[in-house]
């Protein structure tokens, strides 16, 4: 019987790993605590920044399309001042 050479779905790295170990959950919640130092929660700070990082770099375009569906205003809506806001 023939291998099917499989295209991979996605090009980065990341996303072709396994999603799923069967013994972890799908996500983790977290709780910051209030008591960490400066160097840990400036380390956490990193972390997060470098997780945007990846977000950006896989969905950016997306990303930039759903903020933009989502907080700009559709041009045919016309902006509405009321009269005692009127600076004249």
């Amino acid at each position: 019987m023939a291998k099917h050479n499989r295209k991979r779905r996605h090009n980065c790295p990341i996303c072709a790993a396994p999603r799923h170990e069967p013994a972890l959950p799908l996500t983790i919640p977290i709780g910051i605590p209030t008591y960490w130092s400066p160097e840990q929660a400036l380390a956490f700070f990193e972390l997060i920044d470098e997780m945007r990082a990846v977000i950006v770099a896989l969905y950016g375009m997306h990303l930039q399309d759903e903020a933009r569906s989502q907080y700009q205003q559709p041009p045919d809506t016309p902006m509405v001042i009321p009269d005692e806001q009127l600076p004249f």
